[in-house]
């Protein structure tokens, strides 16, 4: 999987064709908030993480509402949903795709 970083600017929203998943940044005691990766898929299915920003701050920029954004916090983004395993390729399917399946469960 190829990723790239993109910088979460207010016009952001445009550039996004899905947005995959919403990952916790290890809190650092500095801050004060908790904030956040999102990982994505452009219009031209290249796939590209944005971070830095705080829950308002990624409701506000992707345009997406509290509800779906909830929706797409992953707390245990290497985890397969199917088996229950750790696994590389669950967080390579959940950035790419938004499905955190493993490569083992994919093919049974």
């Amino acid at each position: 999987m190829s990723l790239t970083y993109k910088n979460a600017d207010p016009l952001i929203y445009g550039e996004v064709k899905n947005l995959t998943c919403i990952t916790k940044v290890d809190k650092q005691p500095h801050h004060e908030e908790q904030y956040y990766y999102i990982f994505w898929v452009s219009h031209i299915n290249k796939v590209h993480i944005s971070g830095g920003l705080n829950k308002n701050e990624v409701i506000e920029r992707f345009k997406i509402s509290a509800e779906e954004f909830t929706n797409k916090l992953e707390l245990n983004e290497f985890v397969c949903k199917i088996c229950g395993k750790e696994s590389d390729t669950a967080f390579s399917r959940l950035a790419k795709e938004g499905k955190k399946i493993c490569y083992n469960c994919e093919n049974k």
